[in-house]
């Protein structure tokens, strides 16, 4: 494959990505209040599963593809960027306060997920009995957040992708509301694969390996639509709706799309990962908890802070693996 037409498949993707995982939610969430569920379990499993949905085929296709380490890095270099840059970005827009309870319990287990992925892959491995471990937990926390019904953050982003729905596909019966949420998953999966084949094909020509080019243009890639998101709710305000999505994204990326990864096929980890990238991963999320704990907010410096660090981050990974 030319260089010229694996830039062109990875462009195509995002575009692809971005499109059906926006469509998805929105049609879901409408779809939901149609049928009747719950409104919180509507923000907890669509917004989150809706915003991690191109990690999610995007690392599954690559591990179909036996590039287990693509997906790997893709979910790792998500969740790095959903912090350092969609988080760093929208604090320097504006201003988001942190309501005590998401401070001491929503985002500790953020950090909880990743210490429980980190210690499961101690060995080297992320095998396929740890892989259903963490879907397991994932199945738990859905279940545990569902009954507890009592998320801010959730509720305001449930309500204004409800309405945001309800402005835009205003007559969509249930019947048409179901081919759409359909019709935005196969796409993403066409998308996932588009992308993943491309991405593999620019990191053969540059010669990097496949980790660093999941951590970087394909975790890029796939956090567009969280930093869309989070850049239009900064503009208005709506800061519960960024931490919330935030928060959602990333135990869904450790706890759901590695956990898919295992699942999928036993995956020998890269040292990188060990040495580098859980921990860079570990250190933001413990970052962004002792900002909200201690500040109360993300503020301009907060975000300076976070978007400094996530750029030398990149820039460290292109310097030493091209």
């Amino acid at each position: 494959m030319q260089i010229e037409l694996a830039v062109a498949l990875v462009l195509v993707g995002f575009f692809l990505l971005m499109w059906s995982a926006d469509v998805l939610v929105d049609n879901a969430s409408e779809l939901a209040g149609k049928l009747g569920i719950s409104t919180l379990l509507v923000g907890i499993i669509v917004v989150g599963f809706g915003t991690s949905a191109p990690e999610l085929f995007v690392s599954a296709m690559a591990t179909l593809d036996g590039k287990g380490n693509l997906a790997l890095g893709n979910a790792l270099g998500s969740n790095i960027t959903n912090i350092g840059m969609v988080l760093g970005t929208a604090a320097l827009i504006r201003l988001m306060p942190v309501e005590r309870h998401t401070a001491t319990r929503d985002i500790p287990i953020v950090l909880i997920s990743g210490l429980l992925a980190v210690g499961l892959i101690f060995d080297g491995m992320l095998s396929m009995l740890d892989g259903f471990l963490l879907l397991a937990v994932l199945i738990a926390y859905l279940s545990w957040s569902a009954k507890t019904q009592r998320s801010p953050q959730t509720s305001d982003t449930e309500s204004d992708i409800s309405i945001d729905s309800e402005n835009a596909h205003p007559k969509k019966s249930t019947l048409m509301l179901s081919v759409w949420v359909i019709g935005s998953i196969i796409i993403l999966m066409a998308g996932s694969k588009i992308l993943v084949s491309g991405a593999v094909t620019i990191a053969e020509y540059l010669g990097v390996g496949e980790l660093v080019i999941g951590l970087t243009i394909v975790a890029i890639g796939t956090s567009l639509p969280e930093l869309a998101a989070a850049i239009a709710a900064a503009r208005k305000g709506v800061h519960d709706m960024i931490l919330g999505n935030i928060i959602g994204s990333n135990v869904f990326n450790t706890l759901g799309v590695l956990g898919l990864t295992g699942a999928l096929q036993a995956t020998e980890i890269d040292t990188s990962a060990l040495l580098r990238d859980f921990p860079v991963m570990l250190a933001f999320t413990l970052l962004m908890l002792i900002f909200a704990i201690t500040k109360g907010r993300f503020g301009r410096t907060e975000g300076a802070i976070l978007l400094i660090g996530y750029i030398s981050y990149i820039a460290y990974l292109i310097t030493t693996s091209v």
